[in-house]
């Protein structure tokens, strides 16, 4: 772990709640490489969707740096509320986790995730919505690849249309 603490690495830092830009800011300040993958979301307020531009992981970040040299200052930095690690000091991350989270960026910076694909006849959970906690099969996903029509178990097999983002897949009991 010595080893480790003299060179140069990638770690995860948790910001202050909702506080990764400034955490990054204050990082970068120090000079050290920061990154904070993104990711655009949509959101509907009042009955309108609109585009927010939030953190791949809420909380969270990455800091290259020697711990030897940085440790301090990094966890004393305006807004970072530690370096995730253990008892004998923070935890670094792979490069190899970093390499591929930062291949996944897009030309515009930010970070695209690959909607799951759903099967006929797979069992869903709803996650939000009006349908929220109601389980059911999936039907047919639509065409424009954001809804998805349900059979629903729970209300005499009504078919309903939800959003695809709504769902999580249920895990197959053994």
């Amino acid at each position: 772990m010595t080893e480790t603490l003299a060179q140069a690495n990638w770690f995860a830092i948790q910001a202050k709640p909702h506080c990764e830009d400034l955490a990054a800011a204050s990082l970068g300040n120090l000079d050290l490489e920061v990154f904070l993958p993104r990711i655009r979301q949509e959101q509907f307020l009042f009955g309108q969707p609109r585009s927010l531009v939030v953190p791949l992981f809420r909380g969270y970040l990455f800091a290259r740096f020697c711990p030897v040299v940085s440790l301090e200052a990094v966890r004393y930095a305006f807004a970072v509320a530690r370096v995730l690690g253990n008892s004998d000091g923070p935890n670094p991350v792979p490069p190899e986790i970093i390499s591929e989270i930062q291949g996944r960026m897009q030309a515009d910076g930010f970070i695209r995730l690959e909607p799951t694909a759903l099967r006929l006849g797979q069992q869903v959970t709803i996650e939000q919505g009006p349908f929220e906690g109601l389980m059911g099969r999936v039907e047919q996903e639509w065409d424009d690849g954001k809804r998805v029509a349900i059979l629903l178990e729970a209300i005499n097999k009504a078919r309903v249309l939800i959003e695809k983002r709504w769902l999580s897949v249920m895990a197959k009991r053994v």
